[in-house]
């Protein structure tokens, strides 16, 4: 069986106990019941309607569905969307 080498970055990440979402830009989602959720570290909007919101990130991409659903706020790197949350997909 072949292990699988990790990147330096990760080895000393891990080592000094820095979490994810800080030492590799991961995906964080935070949910507030069924109406509300905070996403940090995403890269792009690619689908922006009120029943769907896709968004890319640097592991890949996250779906968000619902209804009546609309980005509250936005910077460059979070967002906060509200509506109607049904489903969420990576």
């Amino acid at each position: 069986m072949r292990r699988e080498k990790k990147p330096f970055y990760q080895i000393m990440a891990a080592q000094m106990q820095i979490p994810r979402d800080l030492s590799e830009g991961a995906v964080l989602l935070s949910v507030t019941g069924r109406e509300e959720i905070f996403i940090e570290n995403y890269k792009s909007i690619l689908e922006y309607t009120n029943q769907r919101v896709l968004l890319q990130t640097k592991s890949g991409r996250v779906e968000i569905k619902g209804r009546n659903l609309h980005i509250a706020y936005y910077t460059c790197t979070e967002m906060r969307i509200e509506g109607v949350l049904e489903s969420i997909h990576y």
